[in-house]
């Protein structure tokens, strides 16, 4: 592991350390933990079925920005970094965890807290603009993260890369991972909204439409 990769994992620590007091499990009702281990493990379950293109793509699903909607921002970070851990070389880790559990989940939950401050109180807003645009922005953000962060540390960064054939199939891979999720959410809104811990019933439910 290379100094880069030592500096990537003590800028997350102090996440880490956040993410762990926040996650309270000491007070987590037992449903509530395992509805997080089960998300967790159907994360997990579809990592292990990434497979590599002829183009130098990795087809990955990723579930960061998934697992914070639904478990929230300190479980997710938690989440992703266990499931990163597993999966991926340790030898690029904390660059790893930096672009695929910090990013995506620090985003998604930018992304909700803009919706609820600037946007009706309607869980349309929600489904629409978080359970598939904002799921879309932050895998979109996440893709171009992987190509182009490596190569600007490494001083490799070339503006064709911006418009070559790599970067319009990572944002095709973002499409569809946003669609899938999206609908995953709106099912689990409708009739598990307890699984869905950003979706505040309060907010988007007890006020005018």
């Amino acid at each position: 592991m290379n100094m880069l990769q030592i500096v990537c994992l003590l800028v997350l620590l102090p996440f880490l350390l956040d993410a762990c007091r926040r996650s309270a499990l000491d007070k987590a009702a037992l449903e509530d933990v395992l509805l997080w281990v089960g998300l967790t493990t159907l994360v997990f379950g579809i990592l292990l079925l990434s497979s590599d293109m002829p183009e130098g793509i990795s087809l990955k699903y990723s579930g960061a920005a998934f697992l914070a909607l639904t478990v929230g921002y300190s479980r997710a970070l938690l989440s992703m970094t266990l499931l990163l851990l597993i999966t991926q070389s340790w030898a690029d880790m904390g660059l790893i965890l930096l672009i695929d559990a910090l990013l995506p989940i620090w985003l998604m939950l930018v992304i909700v807290n803009l919706t609820r401050r600037f946007l009706p109180a309607n869980p349309f807003v929600f489904l629409l603009g978080c359970g598939f645009f904002g799921l879309f922005i932050v895998y979109a953000v996440q893709q171009c993260a992987a190509v182009f962060l490596p190569a600007l540390l490494a001083g490799e960064l070339a503006l064709d890369q911006l418009f070559s054939e790599q970067t319009g199939l990572r944002l095709l891979l973002a499409g569809g991972e946003a669609t899938l999720e999206g609908m995953i959410i709106t099912i689990l809104v409708v009739y598990c909204p307890r699984a869905v811990m950003l979706f505040d019933d309060e907010f988007y439910l007890s006020r005018p439409m």
